[in-house]
């Protein structure tokens, strides 16, 4: 059986971290069936199987763009796939093969402000029900997710799988490189966060959280990495207000060949976003050995279990007493990292690959 997937988003973050892991789980597990991956024109992903085919596409086609509505299908059809694999909801109106797509979250549904205008609002939202009722199977990260799917888009529950992601096989505990965390000005301990800086990520109340413990704003720096976004000049306007000799400090992009060094020295992780499709910075913190606190919102609380302490994603003072009492109770400090260890290890992506291929087999067939 020949399987597509459509592997533009391979090098991104996000979504480009979870098919680099499929992908190579796949190549391990799967001899037998063929696969061809569509890239970007100047696009790379080395794969060595034999049965593992990176296809370049003849131009270069972005993400949300007419060219993926006439070009793509172009190439896909060229190469007859029995089935497609789109880990993204934007795909070809007109897919020339049937398909399996990924829906991770509906933030883009939820959230209209997350979307760059009204269009690309309208666009995703248009697409999220195109893509999702044409679909052989949807595939998504969490019963959450599911759930969302089946309430916003009255989609059958059997039409939907749930596959767990995993943390990057880069996430693994020890001492972390101090030359990455000089790089990034940052003095140790600190507390971390990592992700998006919108406004459904809860940045803010971290923020005040942290300096309502003036012992926990003098010991300890916060770290807040991630891409900065221009649209959330609310959030870097109080940050200047509250912070001093860079006691928050706002890292910009951080690459994936430094990111495990910044779980991996941190003191302690919190995470307090309203909405996650599944949460990947919580476990990635726990399999580097890092304590979490998160929200107990959405999906947060599948994928941390009992190893993590869970806080109502807007109290200011709840989130405050949680970070107090990780930060000056060692005993409490040493738990949660056994504990999260222990959780990280319950995500497998080769589970994942292998429920991946028996759904590719599945629908190849029918």
């Amino acid at each position: 059986m020949r399987i597509g997937i459509d592997a533009r988003m391979v090098n991104n973050t996000g979504i480009g971290r979870y098919l680099r892991n499929l992908l190579r789980q796949l190549a391990r597990l799967d001899r037998q069936n063929e696969y061809c991956l569509f890239l970007n024109k100047g696009e790379h992903f080395a794969l060595t199987q034999e049965n593992f085919t990176t296809v370049p596409l003849k131009i270069n086609v972005p993400l949300y763009s007419l060219r993926e509505q006439y070009w793509l299908p172009l190439d896909i059809r060229h190469w007859q796939p029995d089935i497609m694999h789109y880990p993204n909801f934007d795909l070809p109106v007109c897919s020339p093969a049937p398909y399996i797509v990924t829906v991770h979250d509906l933030i883009y549904f939820l959230y209209p402000e997350q979307c760059p205008s009204r269009l690309a609002h309208y666009y995703a939202r248009t697409m999220l029900a195109h893509s999702t009722k044409r679909a052989k199977v949807v595939l998504t990260d969490s019963e959450h997710s599911k759930q969302d799917l089946q309430h916003y888009f009255r989609l059958p529950a059997e039409k939907i799988r749930v596959i767990l992601p995993a943390a990057d096989e880069r996430a693994f505990p020890g001492e972390p490189n101090p030359e990455i965390l000089a790089r990034y000005e940052m003095t140790q301990p600190y507390i971390l966060y990592v992700g998006k800086h919108h406004a459904y990520k809860n940045v803010m109340t971290l923020m005040q959280a942290y300096m309502a413990q003036r012992d926990i704003y003098q010991n300890f720096q916060l770290v807040i990495a991630g891409k900065r976004d221009s649209r959330q000049k609310t959030l870097y306007k109080a940050a200047s207000h509250f912070e001093s000799d860079k006691r928050i400090l706002f890292t910009d992009f951080v690459p994936d060949t430094d990111l495990f060094d910044l779980y991996r020295g941190a003191r302690l992780f919190v995470f307090p976003s309203r909405y996650e499709g599944f949460g990947l910075p919580p476990l990635e913190a726990m399999a580097c050995g890092a304590p979490v606190i998160c929200s107990n919102a959405a999906s947060l609380p599948e994928v941390v279990g009992d190893a993590a302490i869970q806080v109502q994603p807007d109290d200011v003072s709840a989130f405050a007493a949680a970070m107090r009492s990780v930060l000056t109770n060692e005993s409490l400090l040493r738990t949660l990292k056994y504990k999260g260890l222990a959780r990280a290890q319950q995500f497998s992506w080769e589970i994942a690959a292998r429920q991946l291929v028996d759904i590719y087999t599945q629908q190849g067939r029918t």
